[in-house]
């Protein structure tokens, strides 16, 4: 407990047992004391007590009433009260019970026995007041969160928003909760869309967490455009209880992207350009994104409630898709203004094996079995930013892969050429997608794949870099694809 002492009202008509009960506390505790109903509600407001010693036979209000004044009236549901009674009767401890009494003492009380009550009781009452404390605390960290957050039941109706979301609504929490959200704010042309998205989300034919864009009404009858990262919300049992939206208002930055794009075409892709973006993308978008997702680790460690954890869980992961779309853009920008790179000696085996292990928890997710067949000798002459044309390849073969699967990596000679081939038993590239897949933001309608777009893009460049052959073939052993590069051996 906390060094203070805690706050103890007795209150009893007769003086007598006020008196022998503030004995009993008076060294451990602060004593209020009051000697009828109404003084004691008076009490209770004005003092504040942490535990509540209540007899029952008093005139004019007894301890029955008293106890449901406090527990209905006064919304005080988390101050233990105990009952000290004479009455021995089952029925009448039953009262106590439906009054809201949490526990009873027998008159004459023991002092061993109340101190026993009280220290259990009070205990109980200081886990609650922490847990109360971080729960506002968490509320308070995703209210400020700069995105919208809210709860739809499976009628649409708005069940839990937070501040933010009222705010860029317009409306008060007040006028919010309850409200039929695609009927009050959701645009007449974008309903029928906006209930299939949702109706996919609950029956499962669409993944949860990829994005979509779509407009919303905002107290000024303004139409904004928001990104939504969407998820169904389920009970232990795999039931479907509604559905948690997210989204962030892109209005702005819709608005900005096109005249970004008309600098672009004024200026010709110049490097001036890549590099106001590289900049843009790694400091203001990517700085912001990591303090999310720092506040949300630290919300996460303080939560104890399973929904508010999996709420919690859910922006997390879309931060991290955020993250790493905010990173691979910047790296992309950057390969795209370098002309040379350095080479060194690179052992293939070592590398790869380092890949490998770096993706494990991947694999082991869909139970899939990585094989390396190469040789220790296997050295190359490569810029050290190969290991990410490894991890990138590695990677995509395990999300396109089927559980259960091999992918096997085959390092081989090729000539003065070492031939590096990722081989995996997947759906396979049609022959009118080999050249472009390795183009921007291609992923070849693999809806239920996460990712950026832009992993094999770097992959391309990257290997211009080293210029150095990068190509995909058909798996000559069955269903799948090879995706294979090149390295110069070692001089």
């Amino acid at each position: 407990m906390s060094s203070s002492k805690c706050k103890i009202l007795i209150v009893d008509d007769e003086p007598l047992n006020v008196e022998l009960l503030s004995v009993y506390l008076g060294d451990a505790y602060d004593t209020v004391t009051s000697y009828n109903g109404k003084d004691a509600l008076e009490k209770v407001k004005t003092e504040c007590p942490d535990l509540i010693l209540l007899d029952v036979m008093m005139p004019e209000m007894d301890g029955y009433e008293v106890c449901r004044v406090i527990r209905n009236d006064f919304k005080m549901d988390f101050i233990p009260i105990i009952m000290i009674t004479a009455l021995t009767d089952k029925s009448d401890h039953q009262k106590g019970i439906e009054a809201g009494a949490d526990e009873f003492l027998k008159k004459p009380v023991g002092k061993f026995e109340l101190e026993k009550k009280i220290t259990s009781l009070l205990r109980i009452k200081e886990q609650h007041d922490n847990l109360l404390t971080e729960k506002n605390k968490a509320y308070y960290y995703l209210d400020y969160v700069g995105i919208l957050v809210a709860v739809l039941d499976l009628n649409y109706n708005i069940k839990h928003i937070n501040k933010k979301g009222s705010d860029f609504l317009g409306y008060s929490l007040d006028e919010l909760m309850e409200r039929d959200w695609i009927g009050s704010f959701i645009p007449n042309g974008s309903v029928a869309d906006i209930c299939s998205h949702y109706e996919g989300l609950v029956s499962g034919s669409i993944k949860p967490y990829e994005y979509c864009e779509f407009p919303v009404v905002i107290s000024t009858g303004e139409e904004r455009l928001f990104r939504w990262y969407d998820s169904p919300l389920l009970d232990n049992f795999g039931n479907t209880l509604g559905i948690l939206i997210s989204g962030e208002d892109i209005t702005e930055m819709k608005k900005a992207d096109l005249q970004l794009k008309e600098y672009a075409e004024e200026l010709e892709r110049s490097n001036d350009l890549k590099d106001l973006f590289t900049d843009v993308m790694r400091h203001d978008l990517l700085n912001p994104a990591g303090l999310i997702k720092s506040f949300v680790e630290l919300l996460s460690e303080l939560e104890s409630d399973e929904y508010k954890q999996d709420l919690l869980g859910n922006v997390a992961e879309t931060t991290d898709k955020l993250i790493s779309m905010i990173d691979d853009a910047a790296h992309l920008a950057k390969l795209e203004s370098l002309d040379d790179i350095s080479f060194v000696k690179i052992r293939l085996k070592p590398m790869l094996e380092d890949t490998v292990n770096s993706l494990m928890h991947q694999t082991k997710e869909k139970n899939m079995e990585i094989r390396l067949q190469a040789g220790s000798e296997c050295t190359a002459l490569a810029n050290p930013m190969i290991e990410r044309v490894f991890s990138n390849l590695l990677s995509n073969s395990i999300k396109y892969s089927p559980y259960n699967s091999i992918i096997t990596i085959d390092v081989s000679e090729l000539n003065d050429k070492w031939k590096i081939s990722f081989i995996d038993q997947g759906d396979g590239v049609p022959n009118d997608s080999k050249v472009s897949v390795f183009e921007r933001f291609k992923r070849l309608h693999k809806e239920d794949i996460r990712g950026t777009g832009i992993g094999l893009a770097i992959v391309k460049r990257i290997m211009d870099l080293h210029r150095e052959k990068i190509a995909v073939d058909d798996n000559p052993e069955g269903q799948g694809s090879v995706f294979w590069l090149t390295l110069g051996k070692e001089a």
